[in-house]
């Protein structure tokens, strides 16, 4: 099993996964890094809008997983560290802005 909590990214997964609760309307409990999405019966229109309120939230743009053809995540780990990933990434970006 993956490390899927820890300690640098933990505080910026809670933040993302209040989001996706919101957006997906499920309690965020459920949304255990190990869950898959399609147990949680997330439609796939609702993770969409679920990845786009990140991007609203932190100001970055989410890449697609071009490896899947977009086509998504299969647990919830995956999209933390995804969004993760990409906050990181942007950090050095978003810092030279005015």
């Amino acid at each position: 099993m993956h490390d899927l909590t820890s300690q640098a990214t933990a505080p910026r997964a809670d933040e993302i996964l209040a989001i996706v609760a919101r957006e997906t309307g499920l309690d965020q409990a459920l949304l255990r890094p190990e869950a898959t999405i399609q147990d949680l019966g997330i439609a796939s229109i609702d993770l969409v809008q679920a990845l786009f309120a990140p991007e609203s939230h932190f100001d970055i743009e989410i890449p697609v997983l071009s490896d899947r053809g977009g086509a998504g995540f299969g647990i919830v780990a995956e999209l933390t560290s995804h969004v993760i990933a990409t906050l990181d990434l942007a950090k050095p970006a978003r810092g030279g802005m005015a």
